[in-house]
């Protein structure tokens, strides 16, 4: 049974936490150290190379050193994001086993590095549509934790609709849900810059309160357990899953400063995953994300 008790902060007067998505490169304990160096509060890594499905076991003593680091630092969540080359809504069954596989060592992995939560991109059904992609991620799901004994917590990610992307509405999440074994215990990674991509109009308050009303109908909002804030480079609706730094797309900082209004996000961590062009776009993106959240205009 999958841990949902992640000890992060309840109430609508909490404010967010924030955090990037920092590289592992020269080991774990570098990203503690550039979290900390850089002023977050939580972080999100890959716990493995994200070019490939293939991949060394941790070293414990290395993974005891990084939960010892996020302790120290007090940074919460830590937060894991599975390798995008795993795709479980495959047809091709050597893809699947393999993406079954990696899925499964990622949950171990989360689990041996403490990790709050591991976010997971649904898949590509290929053609074979949505119901079918559908039914092979809630077993591949099922599989990898019976496989893997973890009790961390999935959270599925919204994705921006390219291709034959599965979970770009909020309605193919919770089917994947509904069909999973684990689905009581599965939770939704909301990513700002997917969601317009997807249609969801973030950008405006009108949109906001749409999008937000979906969300809550369709998974509930009390499922939603961490916010990728990403602004778009693409339009409303396009298709494109293309980051943009915070201000500078289509959501802009009025549609963010709105985003870190509302007291059903603004409790959560809020994870950039923007470009890295210049060594201060971080420091850049990662202030301009708080100025929002404090209603500052820039």
């Amino acid at each position: 049974m999958c841990r949902i008790e992640t000890g992060l902060p309840k109430g609508d007067n909490i404010m967010a936490r924030f955090g990037i998505h920092l590289s592992i490169s020269g080991g774990l304990t570098n990203a503690t150290s550039r979290a900390v160096e850089l002023g977050c509060d939580c972080f999100q890594i890959f716990s493995r190379n994200p070019r490939t499905l293939k991949a060394k076991p941790l070293d414990p003593g290395e993974a005891n050193s990084f939960r010892a680091a996020v302790v120290e630092a007090g940074l919460k969540p830590v937060v894991i994001h599975a390798n995008y080359l795993i795709n479980v809504a495959s047809p091709k069954d050597e893809t699947y086993e393999k993406s079954v596989s990696a899925l499964t060592d990622e949950l171990r992995r989360a689990e041996i590095l403490g990790a709050d939560c591991l976010v997971l991109h649904p898949g590509n059904h290929l053609g074979s549509g949505v119901e079918a992609g559908s039914r092979r991620i809630a077993s591949a799901i099922d599989r990898a934790y019976e496989d893997s004994g973890a009790l961390v917590p999935i959270c599925l990610e919204n994705m921006a609709g390219a291709g034959t992307e599965i979970g770009v509405s909020f309605s193919e999440l919770r089917s994947i849900i509904d069909i999973s074994e684990r689905g009581p215990f599965l939770r939704i990674c909301l990513d700002t810059c997917h969601a317009y991509g997807g249609g969801y109009n973030v950008a405006t308050e009108r949109g906001l309160d749409a999008t937000l009303g979906e969300l809550d109908s369709a998974v509930g909002l009390d499922r939603v357990m961490i916010v990728h804030a990403n602004d778009s480079k693409g339009q409303l609706g396009s298709g494109k899953d293309r980051h943009d730094h915070i201000g500078e797309g289509s959501i802009g900082l009025a549609g963010f400063r709105a985003i870190l209004a509302r007291p059903e996000l603004r409790r959560l961590p809020f994870v950039l995953e923007t470009p890295v062009d210049a060594p201060e776009d971080q420091v850049r993106d990662l202030a301009a994300l708080k100025a929002c959240a404090a209603g500052e205009e820039r």
